[in-house]
């Protein structure tokens, strides 16, 4: 029996639980960092005389590193290691987010915005194929989707750290908060996060059976007296393997509900507590807004990760992209009245992180170990295309006088087509067995397994 199919068949333990949890707690930190922006862009509009279309090139500047960040950063994962890509990237968003606090106009924060983009993108396209490796296939969707829940936690965390400190400090002091926190998990990560199996037997890097005999010690699995033949031919031959390997149509599909599905998520959660203010409401009610809207994505991407033990994760995925068009068409004839405007909020927000959730989720199963992280990264780079593009868009046609309901109904159609593509993308039934061995279960059909 091969490493692979023994975690696969083992049941879960507390030390991969532990895996999913430091990765819950980066993405949370993360989605704080990336999402601080969208509560404190009224104060740094005011203080600064900022145009909507000025404060819609400043939301999208993370994003716009996040895509360089998911195409470029992320694929050095396969190069060095998930452990010091991870490592590097939050060394770089603790040093930008430091420095947004201290910046003295717009152009000066974008670019720390951007800055922080980059790092975070590496992060949110490595972390899912961090979990994936360390989880049995059985349970690879519900474990990501676990993960995911972290983004939007985050939001609601910066929704209630924006309240505090806008109406005591100024906006700065949320980013000092977000390096602090960055730097927190920097050092959990450093004496916590171990390099993943599947890149040791993979790149086989020196001290590589010690590691992985250290990491089976932990799975309560047996240790190994040497490392297996490798199943590919190494150095350069496996790279060409692996990117013949994937299947661009897939890939394609991927890619394209990536693009409208992060387009529509980071319109929502970028311009939702400007719009609920446009709309009459007071700023601390467009705030709520804004933290309700993450509420209801942490919640959703929990229960995602819950269905997904019994159901077919893509069919879900679909379902959520299609729901998430129905609240944005529900959110644009609410926006007249607040608690009505707020429930619809807290729909948008769960059905737009449930489609995240399933397609992070779906990714890892697309790719081969080899260039796992390169795709994964490849897709979510594309999908950054949709997440820059939405802000940027949204506050061009605010600027053309365009109303929030408008907004929200042009943003739901995209999303609706998102959920075509999922339906017609093959995801393989047993999608690592040529560069593993290991024996799959297909998704949804899993039998229960205890925690040991």
């Amino acid at each position: 029996m091969s490493i692979r199919e023994s975690i696969d068949r083992a049941p879960i333990t507390a030390f991969q639980f532990g895996v999913v949890g430091t990765c819950l707690l980066i993405l949370l930190t993360e989605g704080y960092d990336l999402l601080i922006m969208a509560f404190a862009a009224s104060s740094i509009a005011a203080e600064w005389s900022l145009t909507g279309s000025q404060i819609g090139l400043l939301l999208s500047a993370a994003l716009v590193g996040m895509a360089l960040g998911s195409a470029f950063v992320a694929p050095l994962a396969d190069r060095i290691g998930r452990r010091p890509q991870t490592l590097g990237c939050l060394t770089v968003v603790a040093g930008s987010m430091t420095l947004a606090s201290m910046t003295g106009n717009e152009i000066q924060l974008g670019l720390c915005r951007f800055v922080t983009g980059i790092g975070i993108g590496g992060l949110i396209a490595t972390l899912p194929v961090v979990i994936a490796e360390f989880s049995p296939q059985r349970r690879r969707a519900t474990m990501v989707a676990m993960y995911i829940s972290g983004l939007p936690l985050g939001g609601v965390i910066g929704g209630l750290v924006a309240n505090a400190l806008l109406a005591n400090f100024s906006w700065r002091a949320s980013f000092v908060v977000g390096a602090i926190l960055t730097g927190i998990l920097l050092v959990v990560v450093y004496f916590f996060l171990p390099e993943s199996i599947d890149f040791l037997l993979e790149k086989r890097p020196p001290r590589a059976l010690d590691s992985i005999n250290r990491t089976l010690r932990k799975l309560h699995l047996d240790t190994v007296s040497e490392l297996p033949e490798p199943v590919r031919a190494s150095g350069g031959a496996v790279r060409s393997a692996g990117l013949k390997e994937i299947n661009w149509v897939r890939t394609t599909l991927l890619g394209a509900a990536f693009f409208v599905m992060l387009a529509g998520f980071y319109f929502a959660t970028s311009w939702t507590p400007q719009l609920l203010e446009q709309s009459g409401f007071s700023a601390e009610q467009g705030i709520s807004g804004g933290m309700l809207l993450n509420l209801g994505g942490a919640v959703a991407s929990f229960a995602f990760s819950l269905l997904a033990m019994r159901f077919n994760s893509q069919w879900l995925t679909a379902a959520a992209l299609a729901g998430s068009a129905l609240m944005f068409a529900a959110m644009s004839m609410s926006m007249g009245t607040l608690g009505i405007a707020l429930i619809a909020a807290i729909a948008v927000g769960g059905f737009t992180n449930a489609a995240a959730a399933g397609l992070f989720a779906l990714a890892p199963d697309c790719f081969p170990a080899s260039v796992r992280s390169t795709g994964v990264g490849l897709v979510s780079a594309i999908g950054r295309l949709g997440a820059i593009g939405a802000p940027i868009v949204a506050g061009m046609l605010i600027d053309l006088a365009w109303s929030p309901t408008s907004l929200f109904l042009v943003f739901a159609v995209p999303l609706l087509l998102g959920a075509v593509f999922v339906l017609v993308i093959r995801v393989p039934r047993e999608p690592h067995a040529r560069a593993t061995g290991s024996e799959t279960t297909d998704r949804g059909t899993a039998e229960p397994e205890r925690m040991s």
